[in-house]
């Protein structure tokens, strides 16, 4: 039938088509529809469609597709002549059974007809279509999603849309066929009407359509909804949507809440808006760039909320960030950001706390100085919020010390008690503005200063707070803990001994006592009847036994310091006492037994310098090494008992630094080559663990003990020792790795003599390739401290790491330290540029200060100086820096002295000004006399003289203090001179006592500078003329090398007992006689050592310059290995009488280094007495220039004007007549004689003296004395 539609008349296609069963595909619908005319579409599917529908499971899709198909392509709907009413009949009626299950593909043609009708036609076609979504396909709704996209946006576009809110009419456009994401949502809206139609929106509908799943694809579309939605703020402040919106929301509306124009609207964003959303800030939100141009009141919001209420630990940024920010919206522009006194929303003097808050412990001090000028800063200094702010140890230093600075010069009269806690821990605090207080307001701050300072290290402070303090109670005490140690003497001595006793565990606690006030303490604790001879009494003094006269420990049982001495803590404490207190201690203890295995275990391990190095003389295997290797020793001690390392088990490499000093040939040259290696590779460098000081004996023996095993590992060998290893032990390649092995070393350990800087820099050029006076960083590190060595020309050209490198030098000449400001002032080293240096600065240089003259400290005001000396000067105290260099720092920082005016305009000097650090820095010695009274003087003598160095200012003192004491100075003030002893005349020298140990001690410190001669014996002479003094071993330890100034009947009242239980004395500057006095009495000290030769030379080297001739010889005979520096002490008689053969067996292992000492006077003098056929035996290659005497001739005449000095043994003594150019010593005579201008020389006939010589000898003699006279006369005049 289909095949024939053609033929049939409408009424038969029409039932043809209304019959299930004949329409089979899409060819049959086409046959059919194709003898349709279109006028008579309407009819036809009048008909038809009722049948489809009743039938539709008998119609297939194909069919149905088939006959939308016809009426799309021939129906003409979207013709005018179609009225909106026929267009719906045909929607509602017609293809409603022909729709069901719409193919996707005939979407487009169905909307083409659809949207060029009225909207309420389109509206009902996307109605009537929601209807059947149940029997269309995925992408058939999807292709009415995007044809619906395609009628919104026209043209024209939303041509539908009549007002209301535009999301609601799209949610009834979409219907259920979905809704636009983000992107297309906003394609949808024209350019022009963008605001108007978002702001139909409600904030709740907003948050539905964002709150959609997977709704925002591109992130910068959200943007511009809200910068164009008008609603924003209610919307942010009532709705709530998913975190990843909030994200991108968040960089839309950042902008707005920047731009806040008042503190109310920066409240709204941050406290109500923003407050879900923060915590998605990024990087880029409040980088500097964004938030640059923020408004004052935003900026000031974010740094509260960012300080306060912000997390950091899931942020992608830090607090440190945040500072930066901070930092760089401060530093725009000049002064105080968001600061306007005239502007009631700007006007706040919190203004730290407004707009750096909790970051400001990220603040520098130069951060500090640029957001604010100094007038700006004195408006904010006492607000008290800004107070509080800065009350935060984290703060740096430098910041708070700068605000307490800036705080006090503002009001001078503001008092510290207003300070919040941890301002109270600043050195800038002035210490006198702590002596305003009252008693109660200085209770409040040594409260404060232990709660949040862990009290006062500063000594003014103490001062200052304790002169507040009237009536002195345990309580005060405690309250005061260690500003104890400010209380003035007077103050300490007014306290009644039952306070005291009550209060001891407090006082026994504070570590900062002068000596003179533990004294006061002590002494009226005895005048009480306290008794100080129990362990326990002894125990409870603490730190109070530096106050002890060496007398308490004397009439104190042995037993009882033995008991004692097993307390770390008091054993500790007596370390701190005077040299005598501790020297008697250890001897009393040592009096128990004298045993030397039962004296190592008895005395404190600390405290083992204090013992005799005779009595370390151990028989075999008496010697306990783990008991010997906890012990501190001296290097004298640790060489007695070096030798029992030989046979010993114990682990080489534990042996500590103390023990190993001990090294000599003496010992190491008779033990196995494997021992003597082990023992020198033991005392290499090694990281945390002290240096061995080695001597450069020491160095040059384990050289001559290697016997050139050297190996290339040279860190493996004592940094120190390889300043004397020869080239030729190094192979080439491996030079670099020598020179920065050497790097480590201490070159001023080298004698001058050998000019071992000089030589070791030669060769170090060639080995690193250095040329001119350029040195590289490169350089520099493998060179270490042979830096120390170099001239000035190539420390200025360096690279600026030389100043790190310099910093362990131990000394400079001008030229260096010259070279070293010159390389500093340069401005192209770390350290800056001259105008920028601080307090800071000179406190990184450390310890390069102690040598910079006014070229470098004109560069830094009084204030920054002074600051620098509080920290610095203790530091070089506790160093015992050589007084000489101490001077020249006082003299170098100190103004210009003024001329002596009306009076003291510096200002007085109290005790609370001596207590400072950097006393007397700000007087010069002018106003130091007029601003010093003798009462002040007199309370605080030991703390003035203690930092005075100046010898000016010395002198001072010492006249005020003969003012202070017209009858003479009471040995407790005497003990407390110091270095301002030496300047004494012998004058008031004699107006001293000097009646107790004690005060001989004390004048005898070494650290205190050397004594002139003539001084020391009258103090020496001064202590002996009381009743009971004498020569003891403790005296002799330490008076040491001022022994020399004693005569020799005086040196002969010395015992051999007290030499024997003394410390080695340096008798260097004795004359022979002395020295002969001294050698005589210490054969007999040490005469029961006789049985060991290296034992006997060990004690007596000491004093081997006084001993004869036979006695050398003698030693030469023993395997001694005597160094080259005893040697060279040696009387120059008995060293002239020495053979080659003599000299081969007494150096022994050191026989090498009379090559490299060779220059010395001593040794060349020696060398030029030999003939050169017995030098040659050395195989060492000396060379003699002496010339063969003339027989017969005894007598020499040199021609006037020559300087001439012969030194032949035998000699007694020697008288130069005025005039005289020449000094002659001759063998075997008593006294040489040169008249009154003579040019010449006699020798005298030889006789016989302590030592018989035969007339080979007379020879000998006699050349040696012309050699010595043809050398005087070759020398230069």
């Amino acid at each position: 039938m289909v095949n024939i539609a053609d033929l049939l008349t409408f009424s038969q296609v029409v039932n043809l088509a209304a019959t299930p069963s004949h329409l089979k595909s899409k060819q049959d619908v086409m046959n059919v529809m194709a003898v349709i005319n279109p006028f008579d579409f309407g009819a036809f599917f009048d008909e038809v469609s009722p049948a489809i529908k009743v039938h539709s499971a008998n119609y297939s899709q194909e069919v149905k597709s088939a006959f939308l198909e016809a009426v799309f392509n021939r129906g003409n709907l979207s013709s005018p002549t179609v009225s909106d009413g026929d267009f719906l009949l045909w929607l509602r009626v017609r293809l409603s059974p022909l729709l069901t299950n719409l193919s996707s593909s005939l979407v487009t043609p169905l909307f083409s007809i659809g949207i060029k009708r009225s909207c309420n036609s389109s509206q009902e076609m996307f109605a009537f279509l929601d209807t059947l979504t149940t029997t269309l396909s995925s992408s058939t709704q999807s292709e009415i999603y995007k044809n619906i996209i395609v009628f919104l946006q026209g043209p024209p576009p939303l041509k539908c849309y009549g007002g209301g809110s535009f999301y609601v009419y799209l949610r009834n456009t979409f219907l259920s066929f979905g809704f636009p994401d983000l992107s297309t949502f906003v394609s949808l809206l024209p350019p022009m009407r963008k605001s108007e139609l978002l702001d139909t929106i409600s904030t709740s509908e907003l948050g539905q359509f964002l709150s959609q799943p997977n709704v925002i694809g591109n992130s910068t579309d959200i943007c511009v909804i809200f910068n164009n939605y008008n609603n924003t703020s209610a919307f942010l402040e009532t709705e709530d949507v998913q975190d990843n919106v909030k994200k991108v929301i968040l960089p839309c509306i950042w902008p707005s809440a920047l731009n806040s124009r008042s503190r109310a609207e920066a409240n709204l964003w941050f406290d109500l808006r923003l407050r879900n959303y923060l915590r998605f800030l990024s990087k880029s939100l409040i980088s500097p760039d964004e938030v640059q141009n923020a408004s004052c009141f935003a900026f000031q919001k974010l740094v509260y909320v960012m300080g306060n209420n912000f997390a950091y630990n899931s942020s992608e940024f830090e607090q440190q960030y945040v500072y930066t920010t901070i930092k760089t919206y401060l530093s725009a522009g000049s002064g105080a950001r968001c600061y306007n006194a005239s502007d009631a929303e700007l006007n706040s003097t919190a203004w730290f706390v407004s707009n750096i808050g909790n970051f400001v412990t990220f603040i520098t001090l130069d951060d500090l100085t640029t957001f604010v000028s100094t007038a700006q800063f004195q408006v904010f200094l006492k607000n008290q919020a800004n107070l509080e702010l800065f009350n935060n140890n984290a703060i740096p230093a430098n910041v708070t010390n700068y605000y307490v600075t800036q705080l006090f010069a503002f009001d001078p009269n503001f008092k510290p008690v207003n300070l919040p806690g941890f301002f109270l821990c600043s050195s800038a605090v002035p210490p006198l503005a702590y002596t305003t207080m009252t008693e109660a307001e200085t209770m409040v701050i040594l409260d404060n200063l232990k709660t949040f300072c862990n009290g006062t290290q500063d000594p003014e402070v103490s001062a200052a707070l304790a002169s507040n303090i009237k009536t002195i109670t345990p309580q005060i005490f405690t309250a005061l803990g260690s500003s104890s140690a400010g209380l003035s003497n007077s103050q300490i001595s007014s306290v009644p001994s039952s306070v005291l006793i009550s209060s001891l565990s407090t006082l026994g606690s504070i570590s900062t006592w002068s000596q003179d006030q533990a004294s006061i303490i002590i002494q009226t604790l005895t005048a009480s009847g306290f008794q100080i001879n129990s362990e326990s009494s002894l125990a409870s003094l603490g730190t109070l036994v530096i106050g002890l006269p060496s007398e308490a420990i004397e009439n104190t049982s042995a037993s009882v310091l033995l008991s004692v001495s097993k307390s770390t803590t008091f054993v500790s404490n007596m370390l701190a006492a005077p040299s005598v207190v501790q020297m008697t201690f250890v001897k009393k203890i040592i009096s128990l037994d004298t045993n030397p295995s039962q004296v190592v275990l008895n005395v404190p391990d600390a405290m083992a310098v204090e013992i005799p190095p005779s009595l370390l003389v151990f028989s075999d295997q008496s010697a306990d090494i783990t008991v010997l290797n906890r012990k501190t020793w001296t290097p004298d001690q640790a060489a007695i008992f070096f030798g029992v390392l030989d046979n010993t088990n114990f682990d080489i490499e534990q042996l500590s630094p103390s023990v190993l000093q001990g090294f000599t040939c003496t010992s190491a040259q008779k033990m196995t080559q494997f021992r003597t290696k082990e023992l020198i590779r033991a005392c290499r460098p090694r990281s945390g663990r002290a240096k061995v000081q080695l001597k450069e004996s020491q160095l040059t023996c384990m050289l001559n003990l290697l016997s050139g095993d050297i190996s290339q590992n040279f860190t493996d060998y004592p940094s120190d020792m390889l300043l004397y290893l020869s080239s030729k032990n190094v192979n080439k390649g491996n030079c670099r790795s020598y020179f920065s092995a050497l790097g480590a070393a201490d070159f001023s350990v080298a004698s001058k003599i050998l000019n071992k800087g000089s030589q070791l820099f030669r060769e170090a050029t060639v080995c690193l390739g250095i040329n001119g006076l350029s040195l590289s960083r490169e350089n520099i590190e493998i060179l270490g401290n042979m830096a120390c060595t170099l001239d000035g020309s190539y420390i200025q050209n360096a690279d600026p790491l030389i100043l790190e490198k310099l910093k362990a030098c131990n000394d400079f000449s001008a030229s260096q330290v010259a070279a070293m400001e010159t390389l500093l002032l340069s401005g192209t080293t770390q350290y800056g540029n001259a105008a920028s240096w601080n307090k800071q600065t000179l406190e990184n240089l450390v310890p390069l200060p102690l040598y910079f003259t006014r070229n470098i400290w004109n560069r830094f005001d009084s204030t920054t100086k002074k600051m620098f000396l509080k920290t610095f000067m203790p530091k070089l105290r506790k160093a015992n820096t050589e007084k000489s260099k101490l001077k020249t720092l006082f003299q170098a920082i100190s103004g210009r002295t003024t001329k002596r005016g009306a009076g003291c305009t510096t200002g007085n000097i109290t005790q609370v000004i001596v207590s400072d650090s950097a006393f007397p820095f700000g007087y010069d010695l002018t106003q130091f006399d007029l601003c010093l009274d003798v009462p002040v003087l007199k309370e605080n003598l030991n703390s003035i003289c203690n930092k005075v160095d100046d010898n000016g200012f010395q002198t001072v003192i010492l006249k005020k203090l003969n003012e202070a004491f017209p009858s003479g100075v009471p040995d407790q003030d005497v003990q407390l001179l110091g270095s301002v002893s030496r300047v004494a005349s012998l004058d008031d020298i004699s107006k001293w006592k000097i009646t107790k140990i004690d005060t001989l001690g004390a004048l005898m410190k070494a650290e205190d500078g050397p004594w002139e001669a003539a001084k020391s014996n009258k103090i020496i002479t001064q202590y002996l003329s009381t009743s009971g003094n004498s020569l003891g071993s403790t005296e002799l330890t330490i008076i040491d090398s001022n022994l020399c100034s004693l005569n020799t009947s005086t040196l002969q009242t010395i015992s051999p007992d007290s030499i024997r239980n003394a410390s080695p004395l340096n008798v260097s500057s004795c004359s022979a006689e002395q020295k002969k006095v001294l050698y005589g009495i210490s054969t007999t000290s040490f005469s029961s050592q006789r049985s060991s030769s290296s034992i006997i030379y060990q004690l007596t080297k000491p004093y081997l310059g006084g001993a004869p001739l036979q006695d050398i010889v003698a030693l030469s005979t023993q395997n001694i290995s005597m160094d080259i520096s005893t040697f060279s002490s040696l009387d120059p008689a008995v060293i002239a009488n020495l053979t080659v053969s003599n000299v081969k067996g007494l150096v022994g292992m050191h026989l090498p280094d009379l090559k490299l000492f060779e220059n010395d006077t001593v040794v060349q003098t020696w060398i030029n007495l030999q003939l050169q056929s017995e030098l040659d035996t050395l195989n060492l290659g000396l060379i003699s220039n002496r010339i063969s005497p003339t027989p017969g001739s005894n007598s020499t005449t040199i021609a006037p004007g020559s300087n001439s000095t012969t030194i032949a043994p035998g000699s007694n003594s020697t008288t130069t007549a005025p005039g005289s150019n020449s000094t002659t010593i001759a063998p075997g005579s008593n006294s040489t004689t040169t008249a009154p201008g003579s040019n010449s020389t006699t020798t005298a006939s030889l006789t016989n003296g302590e030592v018989e010589l035969g007339k080979s000898q007379t020879t000998m003699m006699l050349g040696a004395l012309l050699t010595a006279v043809l050398q005087m006369l070759l020398q230069p005049a």
